[in-house]
């Protein structure tokens, strides 16, 4: 039982605000069962961290093959580019998550003739679309950032150390998001990661092409 406040012989076990947190906890988790956003969120982080990872380690690379000496650069380089992504990433997903959603609860209104607006339904809609939208914007910003913890933590070593660094951070997480999809898949779990990582090493071939002849 939840206490509203402290009373005599400790009388509350919960203070008011610990009771509101808790069933904002509890609308959230009905929200999200309501609207199968967990789904389309895990979804979206692992497919939008693998745009975020290739996007930024393109950035890296290129800074590499152009002669870049100064780490802070590929910082400032990636740290926009990863900010981008998240700005893009959360403006697109909301609008297109929230029409699909409208969409949806009008064909359902049709069906049932009365309106769905001031429903669980459209509430746990308009959660759905926020939160796919957010998960939308911070997974590449987080896939990218990572990728630039290496130049960050060594800012005053040689560009060469936090350039394979950052790499191998790069197949590292490429590598584990592809054995994941292989889990949920019931595919082959090596297998899946080794694509990711091949998909990793064509991009790494095409800025080099694309920059010109130049070894890494």
């Amino acid at each position: 039982m939840i206490g509203w406040g402290v009373g005599r012989g400790g009388y509350g076990s919960c203070s008011f605000e610990d009771g509101v947190r808790l069933m904002d906890l509890k609308r959230i988790k009905k929200y999200i069962l309501v609207s199968q956003a967990h789904e389309i969120a895990l979804r979206v982080f692992v497919m939008n961290s693998f745009d975020g990872i290739l996007a930024i380690m393109g950035v890296v690379i290129g800074a590499h093959l152009s002669g870049v000496s100064d780490p802070r650069v590929v910082i400032t380089a990636g740290v926009g580019g990863s900010v981008a992504l998240g700005i893009s990433g959360i403006s697109s997903a909301y609008i297109a998550e929230s029409a699909a959603r409208k969409m949806e609860q009008r064909k359902l209104e049709g069906a049932m003739l009365k309106s769905l607006d001031d429903t669980q339904l459209s509430r746990a809609s308009r959660f759905a679309a926020v939160l796919v939208a957010l998960v939308n914007g911070i997974s590449p910003t987080l896939g990218g950032m990572i990728l630039l913890l290496p130049y960050v933590l060594a800012p005053s070593a040689t560009v060469l150390d936090p350039f394979y660094a950052s790499l191998a951070l790069a197949f590292i997480l490429l590598f584990v998001m592809g054995a994941y999809l292989g889990k949920i898949s019931e595919g082959q779990i090596i297998l899946s990661g080794l694509k990711m990582i091949l998909v990793g090493i064509v991009t790494m071939v095409a800025v080099n092409l694309l920059a010109g002849p130049s070894a890494l």
